[in-house]
């Protein structure tokens, strides 16, 4: 990132813009993409010039844009791309709502978890993968739509209903509402929480519950994954400390979805995990999953290839 381009040498399909400094992982993509031989750096020029390696971070993004090309088709990413265009606006219109007016419209909701239901149906690992290079002001927004994504996937997998499924999209889609009526400030600070701002932050299962609920007929396993998607098998997740079995089977599905999305998708702030170090500590950390769902997360998701 910050490179000088002075030349793509033997470009099959050539950029609209190739000369000039990388500015963004698009540019990297419209250069791999263009299945050009090499490309030219000016090392005169560039934001990276005598500024290092700028702490690893734009690298990080650099790294995982280059590596989506080498595990999808050119086709496989610009479909989920688009996919993911068509689902902006409406979450969009969900996100608004519920900070501005404490409540959403369930018909956008619905027509987002029918579009990501429709690209996981062929594409699921690009969708999923694609999601996963997140800026800044797209972290919430990217995420949401992630875990939709591998809740509906898993669902599958699991061979539920596609009633049931879309359920699962809908609970994903939904699950971190209640961050949308914390203190913003609170939600974009940087470095340790305090005890007091973190029970803050806690509060979030709750007050997306009591958003989501007001809803008509919202139905029963979206309002679950809302309140208890941080609940752990062993009873110390929260707010209720529910174990095993009493944790409903939505909200036993929803934080596998959660924190394997969280573990692998690369931030300004941190790398993404490998999917051999994210499985490893979810494995590890005994008493926080339902240990029978996470077994089938790992043979039917990641073992089979379905998520990369």
């Amino acid at each position: 990132m910050g490179m000088y381009v002075e030349e793509l040498e033997g470009a099959v399909v050539v950029p609209s813009r190739i000369v000039g400094p990388i500015l963004s992982p698009a540019d990297i993509d419209l250069m791999m993409n263009s299945r050009a031989m090499s490309v030219v750096i000016d090392t005169r020029k560039g934001l990276d010039v005598d500024q290092g390696s700028r702490d690893g971070v734009e690298s990080d993004f650099v790294s995982y844009a280059s590596d989506l090309n080498s595990r999808f088709t050119a086709e496989k990413i610009r479909l989920a791309r688009e996919a993911i265009q068509d689902v902006r606006p409406c979450m969009r219109d969900v996100l608004v709502e519920a900070r501005a007016r404490g409540s959403f419209r369930l018909d956008a909701a619905d027509k987002a978890v029918e579009r990501i239901m429709l690209e996981a149906m062929t594409n699921a690992g690009a969708m999923i993968a694609v999601a996963k290079l997140r800026e800044k002001d797209e972290g919430t927004f990217l995420h949401s739509l992630a875990v939709s994504a591998l809740m509906v996937t898993f669902g599958r997998t699991l061979g539920m209903s596609e009633q049931a499924v879309r359920l699962l999209g809908i609970g994903g889609l939904v699950h971190d509402l209640g961050k949308t009526v914390l203190p913003i400030e609170l939600l974009r600070m940087a470095g340790k929480l305090t005890a007091d701002e973190l029970e803050v932050i806690r509060t979030h299962p709750t007050r997306g519950y009591e958003l989501v609920k007001q809803i008509d007929g919202m139905p029963e396993p979206v309002l679950d994954i809302c309140l208890y998607h941080h609940e752990k098998f062993d009873g110390t997740g929260y707010p209720h400390q529910l174990t095993g079995p009493a944790i409903p089977p939505a909200a036993r599905i929803a934080p596998i979805c959660d924190a394997y999305d969280a573990l692998t998708s690369v931030r300004p702030y941190k790398r993404a995990w490998s999917q051999a170090e994210a499985i490893k500590t979810m494995t590890r950390s005994r008493g926080h999953f339902d240990p029978d769902l996470l077994n089938a997360f790992i043979s039917k998701m990641v073992i089979n290839g379905t998520i990369h």
